[in-house]
């Protein structure tokens, strides 16, 4: 009975305190729930900020401050960031990363595709400094302006290259249809100034001709735009014109597409054979294959110091399987690819270096180049003009390919 009664008379004091217990426990939990989340924010951010390190640290700092005490940051916000990704990109130290807003790139690929709006002209940095005209197009302003592959450019309307890079002195250039240009150039001792105004111009990428009744001449200048369809195109024609071996000219040829190479690389070898093994940071290794059989033809491939990445990706497969012999002297060097990621932010494109490629026989011509199978300088003279424009009785290196083909063929 004493049990039942006091059962009885403290029935409803432990209902209360059930009750009251089971507030604490609804606001423990809650406490303890956000204190789970709060730790959980707390280890994403220190986990986010150790992923992204110093550098986004670094950058989130300076922009708060420009953002906040700027006077003029609105006005130029764009430009800012756009300032700030081509900082960046030159930053990394990669010799070909680059940072496009979306009408540079966009520029960037008419170019490419053969047809833009500019001058004609095709220029390279060489190691003293100089900003060599290493091609002018035909039917150009700049050709029409007399302007001459050779010349040494000074001057882009008034800016001299001196304290800027390459890209950066030849954005002098105004680029619009019927913009005028002023470019001083040195040749040979003289200074000369043209008058060059711009428009639509269209380079072509190849170049082709029969150099005895036997022996064909191709040139490919860059693999990009049109040059596949151009290349078959071409080899169509020698072919039907009597062609039995080949004269293929990648001299001065500084690249393009990856996949345009592979492609062109295809027209020469066997099939299924590898073409090129590319190793990268973050993917398996990726390895190429020839899709048909290529013509069977005796090839005089010719390179110089200007022959890279994808030149080099072609001759060091035709080289490899000894379907080409290599004349001329030691290629450029450069054995990476770079790829394009866009910025959604901006619209832009970031071209960083993402892989190295790597020829059939497992060898990477970065740094190094390929060696060709007949060392054959040019003269002095020689070296004043452009390929496409290279007097015949001074193109040693052709005529090396030529008494090659020859010999080869018995004739």
């Amino acid at each position: 009975m004493e049990t039942e009664f006091q059962t009885s008379i403290t029935q409803e004091p432990q209902k209360r305190k059930r009750r009251t217990g089971t507030w604490k426990l609804l606001v423990l939990w809650l406490l303890t729930l956000a204190l789970a989340v709060l730790l959980a924010v707390l280890i994403t951010y220190r986990c986010v900020k150790a992923e992204s390190g110093r550098l986004t640290s670094a950058i989130s700092d300076a922009e708060d401050v420009i953002r906040s005490r700027y006077y003029f940051y609105d006005e130029n916000e764009d430009a800012l960031i756009a300032s700030a990704l081509k900082g960046l990109a030159a930053g990394t130290g990669d010799d070909y990363a680059y940072y496009y807003t979306a009408d540079e790139y966009k520029e960037m690929q008419k170019q490419n595709e053969g047809a833009f709006v500019g001058i004609g002209i095709l220029t390279m940095l060489e190691d003293d400094g100089t900003v060599r005209v290493m091609e002018v197009y035909a039917d150009t302003p700049a050709s029409e302006a007399g302007m001459e592959a050779g010349d040494a450019l000074i001057e882009i309307n008034g800016v001299s290259y001196e304290g800027l890079d390459l890209s950066g002195f030849l954005g002098n250039v105004v680029s619009e249809d019927g913009a005028r240009n002023e470019l001083k150039v040195r040749r040979g001792e003289q200074e000369l100034t043209f008058t060059v105004i711009a428009r639509e111009v269209h380079t072509p990428t190849v170049a082709s001709r029969m150099l005895t009744d036997t022996i064909g001449y191709l040139r490919v200048t860059a693999f990009h735009g049109s040059c596949v369809d151009e290349t078959k195109a071409a080899l169509k024609t020698l072919l039907d014109s009597g062609m039995k071996s080949l004269v293929l000219d990648l001299r001065d040829n500084l690249g393009g597409s990856l996949y345009d190479a592979l492609d062109i690389a295809d027209l020469f070898l066997p099939k299924d054979r590898v073409i090129t093994s590319l190793r990268s940071k973050t993917e398996e290794e990726q390895t190429f294959y020839t899709k048909t059989d290529g013509y069977d033809l005796r090839i005089a491939l010719l390179v110089n110091g200007y022959s890279a990445s994808a030149s080099e990706l072609v001759s060091g497969a035709l080289k490899d399987y000894e379907v080409a012999y290599l004349i001329g002297t030691r290629t450029f060097g450069k054995g990476i690819v770079q790829s394009y990621f866009s910025i959604p932010e901006t619209d832009g494109m970031l071209k960083i270096t993402t892989e190295a490629y790597y020829t059939p026989k497992g060898v990477c011509v970065h740094g190094t180049g390929i060696e060709p199978d007949q060392t054959v300088e040019l003269s002095e003279d020689a070296k004043k003009y452009s390929i496409s424009v290279l007097p015949f009785e001074l193109d040693t290196q052709l005529q090396a390919a030529i008494a090659y083909l020859e010999g080869q063929n018995g004739e």
